[in-house]
């Protein structure tokens, strides 16, 4: 198999806003080789809560090339190769973002998003995010640095590659019923994996049998009644599946943030959202915050 596996950091909740890049080269099923660059955002305006996920400030960027010179000098080795992404659609989309803010054209190439294979080819797993996926396959690697990130995501695919017989990304994808995605220079279709809708009672059907029933006091008057709003890409769950499980539990799930909400949720990409909690004082939390918070 022949592939690149890439990862974007972002300095903020704006997907244009790159501020690292990581990729991991693969081929003949190998990982050749791994490479790592800083990007100078737009505005320079760094999130502290994103800070707080990769460690990169402005001081690591001062001194770098914004986004148009990064992606010029690898946009060769890019257009036309198979690449992988972990939750590709967030990757994707950063370069999407940053292309239309620049105006520039879109690199070529198919795309594999890591996420929806695991979730075919490990379908018994209770988590598909990164970091767990690859504590279940035994694979070391420091999470949200973004060329360690690219590793991660080759690993990935070797494994299931390996496990489902498949010597490229057409037969992987093929093999395992994920559709590829698709970058051109002024559009895109995403990577996609059909699959009948869940229901409420398949989502919930999933939980642990004595889930309900270990629920301390505690935990339901932290929750009950409480106002919360997603943003951004959640790993472990789809946005329905985690208003389901909220509402299990009593809390109120809205679209939009207001002076009435308690919580917002909030995955890589979380956009305005994340302003308007600012504005309205609103307590933010990661989605391992709101797992442990709902115990």
């Amino acid at each position: 198999m022949r592939a690149v596996a890439i990862d974007f950091e972002t300095a903020n909740e704006q997907r244009s806003s790159p501020c690292s890049i990581g990729l991991a080269w693969i081929d003949n099923g190998i990982i050749t080789s791994i490479e790592h660059h800083y990007i100078r955002p737009p505005d320079m305006r760094f999130s502290g809560f994103n800070i707080s996920i990769h460690g990169i400030t402005p001081d690591h960027v001062r001194n770098s090339n914004e986004f148009p010179d990064v992606i010029a000098t690898l946009k060769s080795k890019l257009n036309g190769h198979a690449v992988l992404a972990h939750n590709a659609s967030f990757d994707v989309s950063v370069i999407r973002s940053t292309c239309d803010y620049y105006e520039i054209e879109y690199p070529e190439f198919d795309y594999l998003c890591t996420l929806k294979l695991s979730q075919k080819v490990w379908p018994a797993l209770m988590s598909h995010r990164l970091k767990d996926l690859c504590y279940e396959l035994g694979i070391e690697f420091k999470h949200h640095d973004a060329s360690e990130d690219a590793y991660a995501c080759a690993n990935i695919a070797l494994n299931a590659a390996k496990i489902t017989n498949s010597n490229c990304l057409n037969s992987l994808s093929n093999n395992n019923g994920v559709i590829l995605g698709k970058l051109w220079r002024d559009g895109y279709s995403p990577c996609s994996s059909p699959s009948a809708p869940r229901t409420e009672s398949d989502i919930l059907g999933e939980l642990p049998k004595n889930y309900f029933n270990i629920k301390t006091e505690d935990i339901e008057n932290r929750i009950s009644n409480k106002v919360i709003v997603f943003s951004g890409a959640l790993e472990r769950f789809t946005r329905t599946e985690a208003k389901i499980l909220s509402e299990s539990l009593g809390a109120k799930v809205s679209g939009s943030v207001s002076k009435k909400t308690d919580y917002l949720v909030v995955g890589p990409g979380a956009g305005s959202k994340l302003k308007d909690a600012e504005k309205h004082g609103v307590q933010v939390l990661t989605e391992d915050e709101w797992l442990a918070l709902i115990g």
